[in-house]
């Protein structure tokens, strides 16, 4: 007489449980690459809007200094100004792969009872590495009023 214990588990059971692992192992793995993309862009978005801030700061602290500054590789002249806007393009000898446009607004953006203590002119930074723009920030760059 045969005596079956049924304490254990079949091959088949063994196979089916193995199986079902591998696809879920599988379809866990195709999220890590595509987590891994996100996280560079990530991270490079991040580092281009930190620089977008650093040279909106140094705007407000040394208003119109560029033609002083003999850290930038390029400064053409303002051929891309449209009216109301000085717009400059310049890149650093530290970082040339990016290239950044300081769009300055010359009229005020306050109304005119404020306007007789100081101005405030709008600045636009963008980052661009390339061709392509990466980042971009805003701001005001406060004068005193003559």
């Amino acid at each position: 007489m045969k005596v079956s214990d049924g304490k254990g588990f079949t091959l088949v059971e063994v196979l089916a449980a193995l199986t079902v692992l591998g696809i879920v192992f599988v379809g866990f793995m195709t999220i890590y690459p595509q987590m891994t993309n996100f996280n560079a862009r990530t991270e490079a978005k991040l580092e281009t809007m930190n620089l977008a801030k650093r040279e909106l700061a140094f705007w407000k602290e040394n208003p119109l200094l560029l033609e002083d500054n003999n850290q930038l590789t390029e400064i053409p002249p303002d051929h891309t100004s449209k009216p109301g806007y000085i717009i400059y393009e310049y890149t650093y000898e530290a970082e040339p792969s990016f290239k950044y446009q300081v769009t300055y607004k010359t009229a005020t953006d306050l109304t005119a009872p404020l306007v007789s203590e100081v101005s405030l002119h709008r600045i636009h930074v963008v980052v661009f590495k390339g061709d392509r723009e990466v980042s971009e920030t805003f701001g005001y760059m406060e004068k005193p009023v003559d």
